[in-house]
């Protein structure tokens, strides 16, 4: 119970964050349900080289008043989110898109004060899907259509099919799914979970993580 508190006080906090991206529009219905889908998928190339990391290190900010809080320049990418045809009673669905650091047990690296980072660790795009509907169910399935030349080396949509199943982190209102497949051009890939903080004090994140050599 104590680390689903904890989670909701960082999501409020990530909401804050990235509130130029709009994260929590629209308004959530009082008797709506949300589904927090986290998966970060981390690309290199096959000698070993960070694709994600000239995205991120522009450290594109849509409001330059603020630190860099993970945002990719929205020229680099386009994706949509798919659910499965049956689904019924969906609200709304937002996905958000940022660049994050982690290391090699998927700890989040902390930024410096200005939203930069050092040298050590490998860059993730995150894929954060939020649903709210009027189901306790998750949806099983999440398809992406995801284009990123800088990534992939062409202006192809690439399909990253998921499949989602209940999590016991839950209470009676936010739900967060556990991701256990990702096919991604029809290669499969298990993902990894991760329980990751900023400092050990500080509120939990929990996501799934899957590292993919792209051969271009």
């Amino acid at each position: 119970m104590m680390k689903a508190l904890r989670f909701t006080i960082f999501l409020a906090v990530a909401a804050l964050t990235l509130s130029s991206c709009d994260f929590f529009k629209p308004i959530i219905p009082v008797e709506s349900r949300t589904h927090y889908h986290f998966l970060h998928i981390g690309f290199k190339d096959a000698a070993g080289n960070e694709l994600v990391e000239p995205l991120a290190l522009e450290y594109y900010k849509s409001d330059t008043s603020k630190p860099w809080a993970g945002e990719i320049n929205p020229e680099e990418y386009s994706v949509d989110v798919v659910v499965p045809a049956t689904a019924s009673g969906t609200d709304s669905i937002k996905v958000v898109l940022t660049a994050s650091k982690f290391g090699e047990e998927y700890n989040r690296i902390t930024p410096r004060e200005d939203g930069t980072y050092g040298p050590d660790g490998s860059w993730f795009i995150d894929f954060r899907s939020i649903i709210i509907n009027r189901n306790d169910e998750s949806y099983s399935s999440l398809n992406y259509k995801f284009s990123c030349p800088e990534v992939f080396g062409d202006n192809s949509v690439h399909e990253i099919s998921t499949t989602w199943t209940k999590n016991l982190e839950a209470n009676s209102y936010s739900f967060y799914p556990a991701c256990t497949k990702v096919v991604l051009d029809g290669k499969e890939y298990t993902p990894l979970r991760g329980v990751t903080y900023y400092q050990e004090a500080e509120s939990m994140y929990v996501a799934y993580f899957v590292e993919v050599v792209i051969d271009k």
